[in-house]
């Protein structure tokens, strides 16, 4: 399918108007672009020269537009991959790499779990099936970054690990922990697999296979893993309209980090959050809530390291006056003209995200749920998350060039997490286009009177859930109370907002409650722990408290009943959330 079918934009003009029209005039690549260019010289690995010499050309650049800034540097635990050896049958082979948090040397004895390429939802999670005694065994599985089965390998006993990627000629860089941001807490060190882990391009995998089950198999996986000084670079545009909020803002972010040069993932990022502070700076008077915009280090050797730092640090701020957030991760791939797969919402930003979407590039955009990965560190303190990720390249063009499912870069799987994510995969037009619909988004969550988010929309997602996890359950575990009190919430919710859209609620009792709503079922449809915890970095379905009623009958009586016990804590939890959202709505 040739790129000729397809446009940047499918309307001629833009269905903006007044401040929002004006934005989308003032964004432009000149400033983008040329941080583009500085980044595809270095590799902004966390921890190292190149990332702070790329933080001080953010921050020379904030000076240059008069954007207010502040630079912190933090220490985080991070693990840097180093050299990495694959042997098997007296056969050694190349196109191996380390990865963070997977040091280590191993031998033993090939299993083979042949699980197939992964799917975009087996990012975080590989299905490996039976698992029995893995003492004196190494694995080879499939997948990209399989941060639940190698647990599970880990604690059956596995002497190390093989990921075969799909990837033709060197394998995706990766990183095995579940822990988010990194660093454990005490006690809960034994989280981080004490398992090497080398990943391999796929034709290693296929020479592996030939060897055969029972294939003496050596590996070595350097890491250096400890605490690393990286900075954290903070833009602040104070809103300046007569009626602005005191407090509020929109919190804006991306990574800065990288694998390599990481130019589409996310250098582009990078760029859009510098020319969002520039444009925004020169419109600060027509703003009524602040703007805040966040480069993080750490997101790729830290599990999101920079920005769960800044949860902890402002948890309290975020909590009580962040009204919402936007990652900026891989916008301008070249050729990703298209909004289908790849760009998330939360429901409540669905007509947000959507109508930004269509009024700038007259595009159609599909609901995703965002996963459990990016820079998604503020799910526990109830933050909605209006998007994640960007534009794709057209479906069938990537089924048509032969690529596999990969968590940025467009999905240009040639180029994510690829040392060959280089200046060719970014177009400058892309990018642009990008932007506008970033600024849109923001302009409209930092200018409307009341908060474009519509929580009738999250609360028709979360009883289509609990219904399907109740029928699942059948006589194996009451969900009637979460049920219940959805539909009560659901009724209450649909009145509040009928009574907004006429006018009939002040616009400040109006975005309290929005907020309140927020708090309450970000948490509950999205986490299973505290308000200032972090959930693990792998698999959250919705409502991850009770996914578990629905397998219930893949349970032995004895595990059975200890998942009871579970799922009564977590009932009781959402039960209570569901209050407080319903407490928000006076």
């Amino acid at each position: 399918m040739s790129m000729a079918n397809y446009s940047l934009y499918d309307r001629e003009e833009p269905d903006l108007s007044g401040f929002e029209r004006e934005l989308y005039d003032t964004v432009n690549a000149d400033a983008p672009w040329a941080l583009v260019e500085r980044f595809a010289d270095l590799e902004r690995v966390s921890g190292s020269d190149e990332e702070v010499e790329a933080a001080e050309y953010v921050t020379d650049r904030l000076a240059d537009f008069g954007v207010s800034h502040e630079r912190y540097d933090p220490e985080l635990y991070l693990s840097i991959p180093g050299n990495a050896s694959l042997a098997a049958a007296g056969e050694s082979f190349d196109a191996v790499k380390t990865v963070s948090f997977g040091g280590g040397k191993a031998a033993g004895e090939m299993v083979d779990f042949a699980t197939g390429e992964a799917s975009v939802d087996d990012l975080l999670s590989t299905d490996l099936g039976e698992v029995g005694d893995m003492t004196g065994k190494v694995a080879v599985l499939d997948g990209l970054l399989p941060i639940e089965a190698i647990g599970e390998l880990d604690e059956a006993g596995v002497e190390g690990v093989v990921v075969v990627h799909p990837h033709e000629r060197e394998p995706h860089e990766g990183i095995a922990t579940p822990i988010w941001g990194g660093a454990p807490e005490p006690g809960e060190e034994h989280r981080i697999p004490d398992v090497p882990v080398v990943v391999a391009a796929a034709p290693v995998g296929e020479r592996l296979r030939e060897h055969g089950e029972g294939t003496s198999i050596a590996l070595t996986a350097e890491t250096e893993t400890g605490w690393f000084d990286c900075p954290v670079v903070e833009a602040r545009i104070d809103a300046g309209a007569d009626d602005a909020a005191d407090d509020d803002f929109v919190l804006v972010h991306g990574h800065y980090d990288s694998w390599h040069v990481g130019i589409a993932d996310n250098a582009t990022g990078d760029a859009a959050l510098l020319e969002l502070a520039r444009v925004f700076e020169e419109h600060a008077d027509e703003l009524s809530r602040d703007v805040r915009i966040c480069w993080w280090p750490g997101h790729s050797t830290g599990r999101y390291a920079g920005s769960t730092w800044y949860a902890e640090q402002f948890g309290l701020d975020i909590a009580d006056n962040c009204v919402a957030q936007v990652n900026v991760d891989s916008p301008g791939a070249v050729d990703a003209t298209e909004f289908e797969d790849m760009l998330c919402w939360m429901p409540e930003a669905d007509e947000l995200a959507r109508n930004a979407v269509a009024d700038v590039s007259g595009k159609d955009a599909t609901e995703v749920r965002p996963p459990r990965a990016g820079d998604y560190s503020f799910n526990n303190l109830g933050v909605t998350g209006c998007l994640m990720l960007s534009s794709n390249i057209p479906t069938d063009v990537r089924e048509e060039r032969g690529y596999h499912a990969v968590g940025g870069c467009g999905g240009h799987s040639n180029a994510w997490h690829l040392s060959t994510d280089t200046l060719d995969k970014a177009d400058p037009d892309v990018l642009v286009r990008d932007i506008r619909i970033y600024a849109t988004i923001v302009a409209r969550l930092a200018r409307e009177d009341v908060l474009p988010l519509d929580f009738r929309h999250t609360l028709e997602q979360h009883r289509e859930t609990v219904q399907e996890y109740d029928a699942a359950a059948g006589e194996a575990f009451d969900l009637s109370a979460v049920s219940d009190r959805l539909a009560d919430l659901e009724n209450v919710t649909h009145a509040y907002y009928d009574r907004i859209d006429a006018g009939e609620i002040d616009a400040d009792a109006a975005n309290e409650a929005i907020l309140g709503l927020s708090r309450a079922l970000v948490r509950v449809d999205y986490t299973t722990e505290g308000q200032f915890e972090q959930d693990p970095a792998t698999d959250r379905p919705s409502y991850p408290g009770l996914a578990a009623a629905a397998e219930l009958d893949d349970l032995d009586a004895d595990e059975r009943k200890k998942q009871v016990v579970a799922l009564r804590r977590q009932r009781n939890r959402a039960v209570t959330l569901l209050d407080e959202a319903f407490d928000a709505l006076p």
